[in-house]
């Protein structure tokens, strides 16, 4: 069962917090790497997040948003001591900026009625939290040993997600934690492999990266090695397949691909690429009625997940209507829900318009584009264009170390299937998928912007740097004793 802090308890709790984040700040201001914190932040998040713990006031904290907070105070204190590491933005941190800016201003400039904390609090916890995130993930200090750790804990996620949601959808509740995954006080998509987030397509888009950072592993390992990563790729594809949700199969299958396309001659990607259409083409005409009346969750019909197909065009007609009248600002970011009504009465169209009022938009996209206006999803696109050219171009580089590449791969996969899923739901909303994304974001611009070439590890340069000032101390010292 998720906890529930009540208010009696709360500044119990906040004393109690402020000791201990007293202690553990003095020993962790000098020794913990933020890399690896910020890493610790998206596992917390995902596996112990709101539900699980929650402190429930103006703005919801849980352990994950505490640690973030830790994370980005030990940032902004080392980067004012290294006076020898100076923070220069480029033109991707300028995008992100002016991206995760406009968010704000076309909230604030929005004239809808009744607003409430909703556009507030999203724009806080997927679009200012998530910026953190690059920012740690972009100006902190990097090794090739944090990214090794970064590979093995996306291997070790994938396991234990893709066990976890083949527990669930075979109903074995001793053995899936936590036991809020199958707590059916949270009814909507229980029994897909919704997994921590609760969601079928955020623990796919995450199993999505597992897979491919065990595949990447795979390959450079020895015998009796593979065959452990082949078992944990069977699975980490079985959660996928536990998941029952079309656009993660599509997702998990074209992020493992793109990993390898780079991989192997022209010839074969060719023929692979032929391949893959015929197959899809074939699956299409011969189980397309199967595929999209496929009964997915236990307390929706067969029927039911078909006329949820027929939401979409629907909900493309509001996104269209909405966007005619304000195309360059958007009604405002979090503000789609005060506006789509009065859209939903287009005459000109033969649907039931009305009856998609309720559901967010189902594409990332398009949500965007409504809430944002060209300005908005204009950022959103070069943004998204930029991570994935830097990506590929970190992966075939011959200067770039394997870690290096590997972290290339990486975010192509972790992009793809974030904007393959975004074709079909607004992702930008799932907890902690714009957490992830922003993060890959980071570590790609990171090391593309030192050529792929790491050290092995930081604290040697951390020891380096103290000598160096004790030297120049001890000379300055010397001198003005000499004269």
């Amino acid at each position: 069962m998720p906890i529930r802090c009540r208010s009696g308890l709360l500044e119990f709790l906040g004393l109690l917090f402020a000791l201990a984040a007293g202690v553990w700040g003095i020993y962790l201001a000098h020794r913990v790497s933020l890399q690896l914190l910020a890493l610790v932040v998206l596992i917390v998040g995902t596996v112990f997040g709101p539900v699980f713990f929650a402190i429930n006031g103006p703005i919801q904290f849980s352990i994950d948003r505490i640690l973030w907070f830790v994370m980005l105070g030990l940032f902004a204190l080392r980067s004012l001591r290294d006076r020898t590491r100076p923070i220069e933005l480029n033109r991707m941190d300028w995008l992100i900026v002016a991206f995760v800016g406009w968010l704000l201003l076309s909230m604030v400039i929005s004239d809808a009625p009744q607003a409430g904390p909703e556009p507030l609090a999203r724009w806080i916890f997927y679009a200012l939290l998530p910026m953190g995130m690059y920012i740690v993930a972009r100006f902190a200090r990097l090794s090739r040993f944090e990214l090794r750790v970064v590979q093995r804990s996306f291997i070790g996620l994938g396991i234990y997600l893709g066990l976890t949601a083949l527990a669930e959808k075979a109903e074995l509740k001793s053995l899936v934690f936590p036991r809020f995954i199958i707590d059916p006080e949270y009814i909507e998509f229980l029994g897909r492999g919704r997994g921590p987030l609760l969601n079928p397509t955020g623990n796919g888009f995450l199993l999505s990266i597992g897979i491919a950072a065990m595949l990447l592993a795979f390959q450079h390992r020895s015998r009796f090695a593979r065959l452990g990563y082949g078992i944990a790729m069977l699975a980490a594809a079985g959660g996928v397949f536990a998941t029952l949700t079309r656009s993660v199969w599509i997702a998990a299958i074209a992020a493992v691909s793109l990993t390898q396309f780079n991989r192997i001659s022209r010839g074969i990607r060719i023929w692979a690429v032929v391949t893959s259409l015929v197959l899809a083409g074939g699956l299409a005409i011969g189980f397309g009625d199967q595929i999209l009346n496929l009964k997915r969750d236990k307390n929706l019909s067969a029927s039911a997940a078909a006329d949820s197909i027929a939401l979409r065009p629907m909900l493309a007609v509001i996104a269209w209507e909405m966007f005619k009248e304000r195309p360059l600002t958007g009604v405002g970011y979090g503000h789609y829900f005060a506006f789509n009504q009065q859209y939903a009465k287009a005459t000109e169209w033969e649907m039931p318009l009305r009856t998609a009022t309720s559901y967010h938009q189902h594409n990332v996209l398009l949500s965007y584009l409504v809430d944002t206006g060209l300005i908005g999803a204009g950022l959103w696109i070069i943004m998204a264009i930029g991570w994935g050219m830097k990506a590929w171009q970190i992966s075939r580089s011959s200067s770039a170390c394997p870690e290096a590449q590997n972290i290339g791969l990486l975010m192509i996969a972790t992009l793809s299937s974030y904007l393959l899923n975004g074709m079909f739901q607004d992702v930008s909303i799932i907890p902690m998928l714009n957490m992830y994304l922003f993060y890959f974001a980071g570590l790609t611009v990171a090391v593309d912007s030192v050529d792929g070439r790491l050290p092995e590890r930081n604290y040697a340069d951390r020891r380096r740097a103290v000598v160096d000032r004790r030297a120049a101390g001890a000379m300055e010292m010397k001198t003005v004793s000499s004269r």
